[in-house]
């Protein structure tokens, strides 16, 4: 008996361990089942002692016990069960109306504590036909879904479900959550709400007992609890709604049919400047400008009809009195039944939109290129004035029509294939990206044009944005730049193929030259060797006296051979110092004339035949003694038997008929003629005679600058050289000079400065100051100058000129100097010489003085010098002529 006292003790407490974590009927019950228990126990061990009338009377009431627990009355189950769920129905209408999540969780909290389960579940429908959960299971249970099917599989099963019996086919939902939530035993309920069908899980890892009552009493709160996550979350929506509204920046208004405002949002207080509670209850009419009742009245008809009324441009008034543009969109506002009952109105403020729009059709106009908006078929829909100006239409003769008729007709069926492509492709093409394209304006001309694409998105679809650019002057104006760089390309070549053919003259020259001054050279020292060695004799006889002065005269003419090549190569070089003056060809010749005959010898006989009326022209007149001199040469050359040289002259006036072949403008020329009857020339020397150091002479004969020479004189002085010659008859070359008006001296030679001082004139008395850098010349010009009996003041540089220009006591009549000199050049030292000594007369000296003083290669006027090399007549010459000319020049002032 003691033992089975025990063992009802131990069941008696288990029962009511189990008892303590159940709530509900299932509480009541265990209860009762372990009060029995107990009360049973007790009954046995009394009867051990004998007292059988209390056992027996403890042994009914563990009976009833037993009764209440196992087999109670319905209505008192659903009674222990209610008591259960009216907490729980309390505490969900506790929770705020607009948490639906938190209804769930309460419900699914309560449920678990009463029905004892390890987890539950509660699955509602979701979108695109899932089912998911909506509350109380922590995850990864949470994260479930399955599909209508698959709940009613699982609602068709038998209840409970053992989900790990393999054997019974469970549902595979059950399967599902039972080992996503580690149990085995599945109980699912059937939760019907309003418009949609869920289902209760109680997950247990054990069987319960007793737990019907209350899984039905909870079956049944799990409907009202989804209507209460249903109304909280539509009332969350609706609160949400109401923030986005009242957050919005538009204007929310709502309306009746009859116009009077309902609600006012933030949006329309800034916008229209009225409080809330200014507007609620009055006509929306105080919003409209004068005039606008009718319209509004029918846009509320149109509403009243069911339409929308979209981005409609409308203007209204602000409580200030001033009229705003908005765009106002209109809806219907509907009850359940799907009546009209009012209206919605959302305004925005566009004016300053209208100000961008404005904007943009400023800058859309002013753009410098045709900018064309085509929709996605090819239309037409935006044209700018440039477009106007450029295809010549107007602008409602090309909206809506297709671009194509921009295109050349030939072009049509590629530019519809490009436009497809591009639509199906859009990306932006910048000017210039692609190839230059050809457009066709109105009238049907053709032009080349470039255009930049790109792609915009609008509610009526996709626009491609085209700007077009004329490019026809353009192309014009590449077209001539790759001319003028294929030309500058050309001119370029010729440049280095000139200077290749320079260097090489270049090399002639320098064996030409070089053979010449040798031989010049050579002359000069052996002659200076026989004067010194018969001067070193202590008696000098009459013969002998001869013979010096014989050889001094081979050197002074070495001398001058070597003063002539110099002076053809800086002629040739263009560096020579001219002093153009107007003069006649005739003077010139006759001057040179005796001269010529004493070197062409008496075997070639020389004829001159001058036109009396010759005109005048402007040159140089030892460069024309050069021209004569040289071709005199080249023609006695040419006639080692003897001929006839013949030099004549006459006027010519071109035409543009005689120029047309030559590089001689029209006008009025004076033609000067040297002919001989030599061996003549063949056609190749012909062709290269006038090129520098280019000679048929043998080798030391000729340096061939002779007619590079000539031909250089004459084109420097505006003029040029034509040259005609058959071989075996002989070679005439002309020289043609421009005419001048201007009179001419009658002889350039006769002017009324002295050749040199009469007899019975004084020696000369004057101060020269002469400055030369190089020592030995001006010791001897300082001799010849001092021989003459003037008073010299030599200087070795600028510096000390000027230092004896300001410190010399006396006069000093005449400025003597170098023109290139270290550190300071001739003519600085004659400016700062001025300064100190003003009206002084000056004297250059040199045998290169451009561009020091000259302007291509002519000496300005008022400027004298003397050419290096100099004899001391020539010197004291040009010396006795500026002073002559100084002098005159006083006694006129």
């Amino acid at each position: 008996m003691a033992v089975f006292f025990g063992a009802e003790v131990l069941a008696a407490w288990l029962l009511g361990t189990a008892a303590r974590r159940r709530g509900g009927a299932a509480r009541v019950r265990l209860w009762c089942a372990a009060a029995g228990t107990g009360v049973f126990g007790t009954a046995l061990l009394i009867s051990a002692t004998g007292a059988a009338v209390q056992a027996r009377l403890l042994a009914v009431v563990s009976g009833l016990l037993y009764l209440a627990a196992f087999v109670p009355p319905r209505g008192l189950r659903r009674m222990w069960a209610a008591g259960a769920t009216n907490a729980a129905v309390r505490r969900l209408l506790a929770l705020p109306a607009s948490e639906a999540d938190q209804t769930w969780d309460s419900y699914c909290h309560d449920a678990t504590a009463v029905l004892g389960a390890d987890n539950v579940v509660v699955l509602m429908p979701a979108a695109d036909h899932r089912v998911r959960v909506v509350g109380g299971a922590a995850r990864p249970v949470d994260m479930l879904e399955c599909t209508a099917a698959g709940l009613d599989e699982l609602l068709a099963a038998d209840d409970p479900i053992d989900a790990l019996a393999g054997w019974t086919h469970p549902p595979v939902v059950a399967v599902m959550f039972a080992q996503a939530s580690d149990t085995r035993f599945v109980t699912a309920t059937a939760v019907d709400a309003p418009g949609e069908r869920g289902a209760l899980l109680l997950l247990n890892r054990y069987r319960s007992i007793f737990a019907e009552d209350d899984v039905e009493a909870f079956t049944a709160l799990a409907s009202h609890a989804a209507a209460l996550a249903r109304r909280a979350q539509t009332s969350a929506e609706r609160e949400s709604l109401a923030a986005i509204v009242e957050s919005s920046h538009d204007a929310i208004i709502g309306k009746t049919l009859d116009g009077v405002i309902t609600s006012w949002n933030a949006g329309a207080e800034q916008l229209y400047g009225y409080q809330r509670d200014e507007v609620l209850g009055r006509h929306a009419s105080l919003l409209f400008p004068n005039a606008q009742q009718d319209a509004e009245a029918q846009l509320i008809q149109r509403i009243t009809r069911g339409e929308n009324i979209d981005q409609y441009r409308v203007a209204r008034r602000h409580k200030d009195g001033t009229t705003i543009t908005v765009s106002l969109t209109l809806s219907p506002i509907t009850d359940a039944t799907g009546r009209v009952t009012g209206v919605a109105s959302i305004s925005r403020d566009i004016t300053e939109r209208q100000r961008a729009e404005a904007m943009f059709e400023g800058l859309l106009e002013a753009a410098p290129d045709a900018i064309i908006g085509v929709t996605r078929d090819g239309a037409i829909t935006l044209i700018n004035e440039q477009a106007e100006r450029l295809f010549g239409y107007r602008r409602e003769e090309l909206i809506g029509q297709p671009v194509d008729v921009l295109v050349p007709q030939r072009l049509r069926t590629h530019h519809v294939q490009h436009r497809d492509g591009y639509s199906a492709h859009p990306r932006n093409r910048p000017m210039g990206a692609g190839a230059a394209l050809t457009a066709v304006r109105k009238d049907g001309t053709e032009f080349p044009a470039e255009i930049s694409l790109s792609s915009v998105s609008t509610d009526r679809g996709m626009i491609v944005t085209t700007a077009i650019r004329d490019v026809t002057g353009r192309l014009i104006a590449q077209a001539e730049r790759e001319r003028l760089i294929a030309q500058a390309e050309r001119d370029a070549g010729e440049r280095r193929l000139q200077h290749a053919r320079r260097l090489e003259s270049l090399g002639e020259l320098a064996g030409g030259v070089a053979h010449d001054f040798n031989n010049i050279l050579a002359v000069i020292s052996n002659y200076t060797d026989m004067v010194l060695d018969t001067l070193n004799s202590p008696v000098l006889e009459s013969a002998e006296l001869a013979e010096v002065r014989n050889d001094l005269g081979q050197v002074s003419r070495a001398a001058e051979r070597a003063a002539r090549l110099t002076k053809q190569l800086l002629a040739f070089g263009r560096r020579d110092i001219t002093q153009a003056t107007v003069l006649s060809l005739n003077y010139v010749i006759g001057d040179v004339e005796q001269m010529l005959r004493r070197s062409l010898g008496e075997h070639i006989h020389l004829i001159t035949s001058l036109d009396r009326q010759l005109w005048h022209v402007h040159a140089d007149a030892s460069q024309i003694e050069q021209i004569l001199l040289n071709l005199a040469v080249n023609a006695r050359d040419a006639m080692p038997g003897g001929g006839t040289l013949s030099i004549d002259t006459s006027n010519a006036e071109l035409t543009a008929d005689d120029s047309s072949g030559g590089t001689l403008p029209p006008g009025r020329y004076v033609r000067m003629r040297v002919s001989d009857t030599g061996s003549g020339m063949p056609p190749d020397v012909i062709e290269r005679a006038f090129e520098p150091f280019y000679t048929t002479k043998p080798k030391g004969s000729g340096t061939g600058l002779g007619l590079a020479t000539v031909y250089g004189i004459a084109t420097a002085g505006g003029g040029d050289v034509r040259l005609y010659s058959e071989a075996g008859i002989g070679t005439t070359v002309t020289v043609v000079l421009p005419a001048v008006d201007t009179p001419a001296h009658t002889n350039p030679a006769n002017t009324d400065t002295p050749a040199g001082p009469p007899a019975d004139q004084q020696p000369p008395h004057e101060t020269i100051l002469m400055v030369e850098d190089e020592d030995d010349l001006r010791q001897i010009t300082g001799r010849v100058l001092t021989r003459a009996g003037y008073d010299v003041l030599t200087a070795a540089g600028g510096a000390e000129a000027i230092h004896l220009a300001q410190t010399h006591p006396s006069p000093i009549d005449l400025l003597l100097t170098d023109v290139i000199m270290p550190k300071m050049l001739g003519n600085e030292v004659a400016a700062r010489i001025a300064q100190c000594r003003p009206g002084i007369p000056v004297l250059y000296m040199s045998g290169y003085a451009e561009p020091v003083l000259t302007e291509n290669g002519t000496l300005p006027d008022g400027v004298t010098i003397v050419e290096k090399p100099f004899t001391s007549h020539e010197l004291l010459d040009r010396i006795r002529t500026v002073l002559h000319q100084t002098a005159k020049t006083t006694e006129r002032t």
